[in-house]
């Protein structure tokens, strides 16, 4: 009786100490460390060193890059554009930033790197403001056309739609008139098309042999209106959203009339 109690008592005693007979205390399950964070704010400038709107240059995006300093594995924040800020959690360490302002077909732009950026446990570190400079100037070419089987926009019927004066108006897209000029070239008359909202002018017929441009043109959304007259009535029509291009490139432009059911057309 008394062996079987001393083996007991053994027993017990064991189960109580755990893992003392290893020399250590049983291993506590991983914790980890608490995220840090990053917040980068930015803003957008033209060449000049005036505020501009994201909307302005099509930009829709801007990609934080984030690189660990010592493994060199990175990762990708992506913010909206119109939002001018935006925080990202990270594990503490040291990373080097860079910066890039997209667009829906590739990136527009980027700033300078920030490099040896320390992030600390619980804290958020704010990035220098990052300012996206952007040539908000591009170019606009613009052809007429008119649907088949006609073949032209100033020969008289059957195979023309026999306009005889058109007007152009072109309007920033919420905002008011773009008072531009076209440059005629490609046919009989090669003088500028002035625009005037209020009071269009009445060109002569612009034939789809014919190209419209405005060689510099602030970048952004633009609404473009054209009318084609037979005599004094509005018989075709053209309407048409454009979305200039930043960073000098252009925006090349077919616009369809299409025929007004109206009296005299």
């Amino acid at each position: 009786m008394l062996f079987r109690v001393v083996i007991l008592a053994s027993l017990i005693g064991l189960a109580s100490c755990g893992g003392c007979g290893s020399g250590g205390s049983p291993d506590a399950p991983n914790v980890d460390a608490a995220a840090g964070s990053v917040t980068l704010a930015w803003s957008l400038s033209d060449l000049g060193g005036q505020a501009i709107q994201c909307d302005q240059v099509g930009a829709t995006t801007v990609a934080l890059q984030i690189q660990n300093h010592v493994t060199k594995t990175g990762t990708t924040a992506m913010f909206p554009c119109t939002s001018s800020s935006g925080t990202q959690a990270l594990a503490p360490a040291t990373y080097d930033m860079s910066f890039e302002l997209h667009a829906a077909d590739g990136t527009l732009t980027t700033a300078a790197d920030q490099k040896l950026v320390m992030v600390a446990s619980g804290k958020d570190t704010p990035l220098m403001p990052v300012t996206f400079l952007i040539n908000a100037k591009g170019s606009l070419v613009l052809r007429l056309a008119v649907p088949s089987p006609l073949t032209s926009i100033c020969k008289s019927p059957p195979m023309g739609a026999g306009v005889t004066g058109m007007t152009i108006t072109l309007v920033h897209t919420g905002g008011g008139c773009a008072p531009e000029t076209f440059q005629r070239s490609g046919g009989a008359t090669t003088i500028p098309y002035v625009v005037n909202c209020s009071s269009p002018a009445i060109a002569t017929c612009i034939e789809n042999t014919e190209t419209l441009t405005v060689p510099i043109l602030s970048s952004g959304p633009y609404t473009i209106h054209v009318r084609g007259k037979i005599g004094a009535v509005d018989c075709w029509q053209g309407d048409a959203p454009l979305q200039v291009p930043p960073q000098g490139k252009s925006l090349n432009e077919t616009l369809t009339l299409t025929k007004i059911a109206a009296s005299g057309c």
